[in-house]
């Protein structure tokens, strides 16, 4: 079975070397006392408790799932007990503010957690980090009364949550829900609908969820503008039930510890979350907060995906390798290489990406100036979708490449490797698809703004580039030239949008995955550079480099496909698809 081994040493590297956490976090009073040190040895226990608690956990709840009987919902073997520990060990506190019973450690924390989390079972981490996500959004929006209520309780995990926005009839585009939500002469007010797809919408790990749920006051407006935000717990105060019903669990192509729900709600007693017909502006700290998750999750499949292929790529004896002998371990041969490095480019450059986003969110919350605030807030607005639609798009090809080093021993269930590759799937659907993500990207993050959160990336980019030496300046220029070729992407699509908007639209995945690269490219740039100034170069930071190289030579022409793409002339395409 599969095996995990924490990504210690690459997480000191990022933290001390790359992002001078340090220094960053010293700057802002919260975390004053909080030195990487400290971060590391906490990404040690996670990754110790991932190791010992949960991955054994990972393989048993694909093959049971979960299960749903009399409208209950039963997890699979050993979460309830990991769940438990999980908790009693104080997981779910960190990031939660002192008052709320936290440890009120960095963003960054919840990051680097997550990732090792992730790694070692998906599906324990859509029960375990949903608190992280629901907090968000309570503290950003919910009343001070709400907040005392119900924030310590999900700081500690006693309460998880879910997000209830999908209806039969209405996924993406929310403005159709019917939902309703009738108010009561207390201030509460009754809410009846279905919603589907609810993730942990039920579950036997708590008895109390705290349910977020979209619904619609009688005379609000039509479409999305009509929407408003309600928490709806599944216990009420006076321990009665509210009356919510699963329905059933969904039958899904991976995923299977996971579930997901179809709940009824029959005027079940719920409070508002911020002001009427503003339910979406209230939600977006939690979807943003899912999205970001999803990049992690992404992140940690494939590096699972990605150390198993290697162990057993450096074991696996078959057929010929110049030099050899016969049989050879196939990591040597040459189109074995290309996968597993494939792999690690994108995986480690994910890996510095994500958690440089977390501590720009930690600036973005507490540094002192507020224009650097408004600018970390900023850029974090516009990363977030191509963390979400690259990074998932990317454990794509991760986890195909691992099943591919595996063979026929990977498209059998006993190595685990085709569960990766049908687990990491949906992060590419739920929290907005990949095209949801690039049209967010391209038209609310980019071209609303005249191009000014794009403008703090590139100025991010030029400005670290220009401060660095010569030396290696194949990784410097490559991440240069990426930015510039974003920037004349932008320019050429903001003239097409004044002119076309939908069909300019047809380019906005190439976008993303343009601006991906564009991320990776400065990213590997920053992680060559500082394996090359190490005090005590070492066989890793040559890989390091070696790894840089092979990203910029082989990954990122890509880019020259996207531009051309791009480039090319809009047209409609619908007459393609009438015959």
């Amino acid at each position: 079975m599969l095996h995990y081994t924490p990504p210690s040493q690459d997480l000191a590297f990022i933290l001390n070397d790359v992002l001078d956490a340090n220094a960053v976090l010293s700057a802002l009073p919260r975390y004053n006392g909080v030195s990487t040190d400290v971060l590391l040895q906490i990404a040690d226990e996670a990754g110790r408790f991932a190791a010992e608690q949960v991955l054994p956990l990972n393989h048993a709840a694909d093959q049971s799932g979960c299960t749903w009987e009399n409208g209950k919902v039963q997890t699979p073997p050993g979460f309830k007990q990991a769940y438990a520990k999980y908790c009693e060990l104080g997981w779910p506190s960190m990031c939660a503010d002192e008052a709320d019973g936290g440890q009120a450690l960095p963003r960054l924390v919840f990051s680097i957690t997550n990732e090792i989390l992730s790694a070692a079972s998906h599906a324990f981490v859509m029960y375990a980090a949903i608190h992280h996500c629901a907090s968000a959004c309570l503290r950003h929006s919910a009343t001070e009364s709400l907040q005392r209520r119900w924030l310590p309780l999900l700081a500690t995990g006693e309460v998880t949550s879910s997000m209830c926005m999908t209806e039969p009839h209405a996924g993406s585009d929310i403005g159709l829900l019917t939902t309703r939500a009738e108010p009561t002469p207390d201030g509460s007010y009754l809410i009846s609908g279905q919603k589907i797809f609810a993730s942990g919408g039920d579950h036997d790990l708590t008895e109390n969820i705290a349910h977020l749920v979209l619904a619609r006051i009688a005379g609000a407006p039509s479409g999305s503008r009509g929407l408003s935000l309600f928490l709806v717990p599944k216990i009420l105060d006076d321990g009665q039930p509210n009356p919510i019903f699963c329905d059933g669990i969904e039958h899904k192509m991976g995923l299977h510890g996971s579930a997901t729900c179809s709940l009824r709600f029959e005027s079940a007693r719920g409070w508002l979350v911020g002001e009427p017909n503003k339910g979406l502006a209230a939600m977006f700290p939690m979807m943003n907060e899912a999205r970001l998750l999803s990049g992690l999750q992404a992140l940690g499949i494939s590096d699972l995906a990605f150390q198993n292929a290697l162990a057993y790529a450096q074991d696996r004896r078959q057929g010929r390798a110049a030099n050899k002998g016969q049989p050879a371990p196939i990591i040597h041969h040459p189109d074995v290489q290309r996968m597993l490095l494939t792999q690690k480019a994108f995986i480690e450059g994910g890996r510095t990406f994500v958690h440089w986003v977390a501590l720009l969110i930690d600036q973005a919350d507490w540094a002192t100036d507020a224009q650097t605030r408004q600018d970390t807030t900023d850029l974090v607005g516009l990363l977030t979708p191509i963390i979400k639609g690259f990074l998932t798009e990317n454990a794509q090809t991760c986890t195909y490449n691992a099943l591919q080093v595996f063979g026929g021993h990977g498209f059998i269930a006993e190595t685990g490797i085709e569960q990766l590759v049908r687990d990491v799937r949906v992060t590419t659907i739920y929290e907005g698809t990949t095209s949801i993500q690039a049209h967010d990207l391209l038209t609310r993050k980019v071209l609303a703004d005249d191009g000014r959160r794009l403008g703090l990336l590139l100025d991010n980019i030029r400005d670290w580039a220009t401060s660095q030496a010569t030396e290696h300046a194949c990784f410097i220029e490559a991440a240069l030239n990426t930015a510039a070729k974003l920037e004349a992407a932008t320019q050429l699509l903001a003239t097409r949008y004044s002119e076309d908007t939908e069909l300019t639209l047809q380019a906005s995945v190439a976008y993303l995955r343009l601006a991906g690269h564009s991320v990776l490219a400065y990213v590997w740039a920053r992680n060559a550079v500082a394996a090359a100034q190490a005090p005590a170069a070492s066989l890793w930071h040559k890989a390091k480099i070696e790894t840089a190289r092979f990203y910029v030579e082989q990954l990122l022409p890509e880019v020259d496909q996207l531009m051309a793409a791009i480039q090319a002339p809009a047209r409609p395409w619908a007459d393609a698809l009438a015959a």
